[in-house]
C-alpha cells in the first residue's frame, strides 16, 4: 500500500470578496441543501461512472477503501493574533470505491467515488458530508521498475455543510509526476489547481499549489516520507470584533457565529501564499495501513499572517 498522506478536499482557501455591510452567517442544518442540490450529486457519480465505462482496455477487479483520520488542528481560525487562536480535533471518514482499466502502450485510466464526513466536535458549524468523484490517466513509458510514472488527476464534490452557506461545489485538477530511485526509495512532484463555489460568496475560494514529496521504504512494512508543499491561493482568518484595522484597510468582512462564542466573530479574507512541510511515519498490516502524521504552515501576506501545526493519526483499510 503506497503512502498515506491526509487527504485535501477542493474545499481549501477562500476567494476574497467585498461586502457593502457586514453580513451574518449563522448555523443551518446539514441537510439544509435543496432537493436540486441532491439531485446533482447523484448525478455527478452518475456521469463519472458512465464516461469511465466508454473507455476501451481490461478493467481490473473493483477495490475499496475505508480510510479514517483524526486530527488536532491547533490554529483552526487561522488567528493573526493570539487571543483569536482556537484549537479543535477533526474526525474524518471516508469510504471510497474504484475501478481501473490497462490500456495499450503504457497507459491506464481510473475513477473512483466516495462518501467523506466531516466531525467537528468542538465546533459543529464544520460539519459537512461530502460524496464526491474522481478520474485519473496514468502514463508509464516502457517496462521496468525505475521507469517514471505520468499522472493527471481530476476530482469534483459536492459540500452538505451544517452551515448552509458553506456547502457547495468544488473540483480539482493535479499533474504528477512519480520516480523510484532503487526499491527503497520513491519520489513525487505536482502541480494541482482547486476551484471551490459556495452558496455563499464569502466562502467561494480557489488556489494553486506546488507540492515534492520522498519516501523511504526502510523496511517491507515501515516507511517514512517527507513533504514540502508551497501554495497561493485564497484564505480566511478570524478574529474577536472590534478590528478597526481591518476595516481601515479596506479587507472584506462578514460576520460567523461557527465558534459559538458569546459574540459573533469576524471573518476576513485575503489572498496569501502559504508553504508547509511535513514528516509522516507509517506501518502496513497486509491491507492496513497505520500512519502519524504532523504539519507546519506558514501563511504570508501584506498583514502579519499566521501559522498552523497540524498533527493527524489516519487508519486505511483496503477491501
Amino acid at each position: 500500500m503506497a503512502g498515506v498522506r491526509p487527504a485535501r478536499n477542493v474545499s481549501g482557501g477562500i476567494m476574497p470578496v467585498t461586502f457593502l455591510a457586514p453580513n451574518r452567517v449563522g448555523a443551518g442544518n446539514i441537510h439544509g441543501a435543496g432537493a436540486s442540490d441532491r439531485v446533482m450529486g447523484k448525478v455527478l457519480i452518475s456521469v463519472a461512472g458512465l464516461l469511465f465505462a466508454a473507455v476501451p482496455g481490461e478493467a481490473h477487479e473493483p477495490r475499496g477503501w475505508l480510510d479514517t483520520q483524526v486530527a488536532w488542528h491547533d490554529n483552526v481560525t487561522n488567528a493573526e493574533r493570539s487571543e483569536d487562536l482556537l484549537p479543535a480535533l477533526e474526525w474524518r471518514t471516508e469510504l471510497r470505491a474504484g475501478i481501473q482499466r490497462a490500456l495499450p502502450g503504457g497507459h491506464r485510466a481510473g475513477a473512483t467515488a466516495g462518501l467523506r464526513t466531516e466531525i467537528w466536535p468542538r465546533f459543529q458549524g464544520l460539519d459537512a458530508v461530502v460524496p464526491g468523484v474522481a478520474m485519473s490517466w496514468e502514463f508509464k513509458p516502457g517496462l521496468g521498475p525505475y521507469r517514471p510514472r505520468f499522472q493527471a488527476d481530476w476530482e469534483g464534490e459536492w459540500v452538505g455543510a451544517r452551515e448552509r452557506d458553506r456547502g457547495g461545489w468544488g473540483n480539482a485538477g493535479r499533474l504528477m509526476v512519480r520516480q523510484r530511485a532503487g526499491p527503497a526509495w520513491l519520489f513525487t512532484a505536482g502541480h494541482e489547481w482547486r476551484r471551490f463555489a459556495a452558496r455563499g460568496r464569502a466562502f467561494d475560494r480557489q488556489g494553486r499549489e506546488w507540492f515534492a514529496q520522498a519516501q523511504w521504504s526502510f523496511s517491507p512494512t515501515w516507511l517514512v516520507g517527507a513533504e514540502i508543499r508551497r501554495r497561493v491561493g485564497d484564505v480566511v482568518s478570524y478574529s474577536r470584533p472590534p478590528r478597526p484595522d481591518l476595516a481601515a484597510i479596506g479587507k472584506p468582512l462578514t460576520f460567523v457565529d461557527t465558534f459559538e462564542q458569546a459574540e459573533p466573530w469576524l471573518a476576513y479574507y485575503f489572498r496569501a501564499e502559504s508553504r508547509s512541510g511535513s514528516l509522516e511515519l507509517q506501518r502496513t498490516f497486509r491491507r492496513l495501513a497505520l500512519s502519524l502524521r504532523h504539519e507546519y504552515r506558514h501563511t504570508l501576506h501584506a498583514g502579519p499572517g499566521y501559522k498552523n501545526h497540524l498533527t493527524t493519526v489516519r487508519l486505511v483499510r483496503e477491501f
